[in-house]
């Protein structure tokens, strides 16, 4: 039982896309300048795992102060015991955090802009702990989300293994996030009920579940002309057009979140996958393209 409530506090969606993204920056260092060294960027990745996962452990530790959160059948002793066990694996993942980035700078890895990057992971993880813990910033959890799983990630592989900005990781990161923002949006609207029951002051709830579908179909054609802006802006089309053959599922998403919003019977698992795959195959499409080019 400890351990599924530890578990529990990990969301496996976040976690895929901090990796897939992060990978996907490191595939456009090795198509454009060449990896330098790989075990840096492993360690690197494993600074972001290590934050995030300490981060998901406070909030989980925060959550069972309040009983409504507590499992069935669950005594007040095994909380504190379980609350105990959080905070011990906590202080040990920031020692680990600290460890890691005082060696780099003792060894002189780190340049400025990484330096910058690093430390920037870190606060805008603390800022997403409280504002998880704080129901009346909740909308704002999207923007966190966003930067801390989508537009970091890449970037802090990509400098880590090089100190000069290049185009294509900006070009890159601005046509993920729409598609990252649709599932958010989807998610909130599966949970409207109980995010109403429960006063979670989710976007959806604030600005409506009609409008928040209107909002989610949006996001997932902006995914598709952001990929097109890009091209035109210099992104290499070889590299770029598979992401296309997706348009397809994005076109069906946006048909099943339509016939939900006109009283039809939702199809949230199709729904969850359409709109992961949205996200998800695009990042392994043009991620695989830079490997092995």
């Amino acid at each position: 039982m400890n351990l599924k409530i530890i578990i529990r506090s990990m969301k496996p969606f976040y976690y895929i896309s901090l990796i897939t993204t992060y990978f996907l920056g490191a595939g456009l260092v090795q198509y454009v300048r060449k990896l330098t060294d790989w075990s840096f960027l492993i360690q690197v990745l494993l600074f972001q795992l290590l934050v995030t996962l300490c981060i998901d452990l406070l909030n989980q530790q925060q959550n069972l102060l309040d009983k409504k959160n507590w499992p069935e059948k669950i005594t007040v002793s095994e909380v504190r015991q379980i609350r105990w066990v959080i905070v011990l694996i906590s202080a040990t993942l920031l020692t680990t955090i600290t460890t890691l980035f005082i060696t780099w700078m003792v060894n002189d890895i780190l340049w400025q802009g990484l330096s910058v990057l690093l430390i920037l992971y870190a606060v805008l993880a603390g800022f997403y702990f409280w504002t998880k813990i704080n129901p009346k910033f909740h909308p704002f959890l999207l923007f966190l989300e966003v930067v801390q799983f989508v537009i970091l990630p890449p970037a802090l592989a990509f400098f880590s293994q090089s100190n000069e900005p290049h185009l294509l990781l900006t070009l890159i990161i601005i046509s993920l996030v729409p598609a990252f923002l649709a599932y958010q949006l989807l998610i909130q609207i599966k949970n409207y009920g109980k995010d109403m029951q429960n006063d979670v002051p989710s976007l959806v709830v604030q600005v409506g579940w009609e409008k928040g579908m209107v909002y989610h179909n949006a996001l997932i054609l902006l995914t598709y002309v952001l990929f097109a802006f890009i091209a035109i802006l210099g992104f290499p089309w070889f590299l770029l057009w598979p992401v296309f053959l997706t348009l397809p599922i994005g076109l069906v998403e946006i048909w099943l979140m339509e016939r939900t919003r006109r009283g039809g019977k939702p199809l949230w698992r199709v729904m969850q996958l359409a709109t992961l795959s949205v996200f998800f195959v695009p990042i392994y499409l043009i991620g695989f393209a830079f490997w092995i080019r």
